[in-house]
């Protein structure tokens, strides 16, 4: 089977590849958006996690063939094994996952071991799996996660497809960038470093005893690009903004007890919308939960009212403790945002302010994972490029940029904007590094 991908152009599949990518439970990807709310910002950024699956099943099988060309052996079964590896390694994901996990901890991460056991086992794709004889392998690499120097066994099948730089990272950047509009890429020069070295996926970062400048360079410029999509795409406040929308929607639905991680496996973007506005019968117009949803669907989108970043806070500690309030679904953060909401009333006595009104939206503390990448060096040893006690400038200064791109923000509606400005800044002691627009 070929597929015509806009970003990689013609991709060859086998036929049992074909039968894992004809799989419900894998078609189902199509329907969750690769970069969640990306598109109220960038039109284009509607690609889907299924897409990058295919493209993250080519991209490994480039790496095996790097590798074979590097003087290892890989025979073809190994090959597929890796390939169809690619091609579930989203398997468990849910709709606008990133958000909901890694941005508001509402849930775990898609990536547990059981989230992979139980989705490679069921429906379809855990026949197929079963039949080809290969469940048990394809659980095992995708469950064996962040190899270290020291992690004993064999890891290099796994880091092809789930490591700091990797079948997924190589591709996402490359779609992203394109689905965006973004006029950025990287070299492909970047595939013909990898090596296998005591059974890990390493880059050679040497040739003929000497540093190689050319590998050092293409690492970094991914490095700066992987900080450049984060900051103009992962970070950006609108993208922000709507995915704390969704997310507070989807929080106060748990609290109902109507809807679970499970639940979400059976639904896509815009079926958790139908969701959760109470289709059939509609939710009140009065409903926290169906307001939200419906301004997303608008893009009626919440105003930055306060903003902090690390740049304001004195220490990493202060930072952390904003994150650990903050951050995951507190009692702190839901009785601050029902401060500010009653305050907002006593101003506004002839309005109604909703509790979908005001959202604190916390990242959490971040680091450039890419940078721990293991590299082969001049003296022959595998270490991560960003080794302590002394990584190079260069890289610190990628790694410290990357942590820089923190900030809580207080979301409002942007009648309310200048009043829960001033709100915040009493509240919270600090001054509000954003001047919101009055509306």
């Amino acid at each position: 089977m070929i597929v015509r991908d806009p970003v990689h152009g013609d991709i060859s599949f086998t036929e049992n590849e074909r039968k894992i990518i004809d799989c419900p439970e894998v078609q189902r990807l199509r329907g969750i958006k690769q970069l969640g709310t990306a598109h109220f910002v960038y039109p284009g950024a509607t690609h889907t996690r299924f897409d990058h699956s295919l493209g993250t099943s080519f991209l490994a099988k480039k790496i095996v063939q790097t590798l074979r060309l590097n003087g290892y052996e890989v025979d073809s079964e190994t090959e597929e094994l890796i390939a169809i590896a690619g091609l579930v390694h989203d398997i468990s994901h849910v709709p606008y996952g990133h958000t909901f996990e890694d941005e508001r901890k509402i849930f775990e991460k898609h990536d547990k071991n059981e989230n992979f056991k139980r989705n490679l086992s069921a429906g379809m794709l855990g026949e197929q799996l079963n039949s080809l004889g290969i469940k048990n392998k394809l659980i095992k690499i995708l469950t064996n996660k962040d190899p270290t120097i020291n992690t004993g066994g064999e890891s290099w099948m796994s880091q092809i497809i789930n490591d700091t730089i990797c079948s997924d990272l190589l591709d996402y950047i490359r779609r992203d960038c394109y689905h965006t509009g973004i006029n950025k890429d990287y070299d492909d020069r970047v595939l013909s470093y990898f090596i296998i070295e005591k059974g890990k996926l390493v880059l050679n970062f040497v040739k003929n005893g000497m540093e190689r400048s050319d590998a050092r360079s293409e690492i970094l410029h991914l490095l700066r690009l992987r900080y450049f999509l984060t900051e103009r795409v992962y970070f950006h406040h609108a993208k922000l903004s709507s995915g704390a929308m969704i997310s507070k929607a989807v929080e106060m639905a748990i609290k109902e007890g109507i809807i679970s991680r499970d639940r979400l496996y059976n639904l896509n973007d815009w079926t958790l919308f139908y969701f959760l506005k109470g289709f059939p019968e509609k939710r009140p117009a009065t409903s926290p939960i169906r307001n939200l949803i419906e301004r997303v669907e608008k893009r009626q989108l919440l105003k930055r009212a306060y903003v902090l970043s690390s740049a304001t806070l004195s220490s990493r500690k202060s930072r952390e403790n904003f994150i650990q309030k903050f951050n995951p679904p507190t009692p702190e953060r839901d009785q601050i945002e029902d401060m500010i909401i009653d305050r907002l009333q006593k101003k506004n006595k002839n309005l109604k302010i909703n509790k979908s009104d005001v959202i604190i939206h916390c990242l959490s503390s971040s680091s450039l994972k890419e940078a721990e990448v293991l590299i082969k060096n001049t003296s022959g040893k595998i270490t991560q490029l960003n080794a302590r006690p002394h990584p190079a400038a260069d890289i610190k200064a990628i790694e410290d940029s990357y942590e820089d791109l923190w900030r809580m923000y207080v979301f409002a509606d942007k009648k309310y904007v200048q009043d829960v400005a001033k709100i915040c800044v009493e509240t919270f002691g600090r001054e509000n590094e954003y001047s919101p627009k009055k509306s």
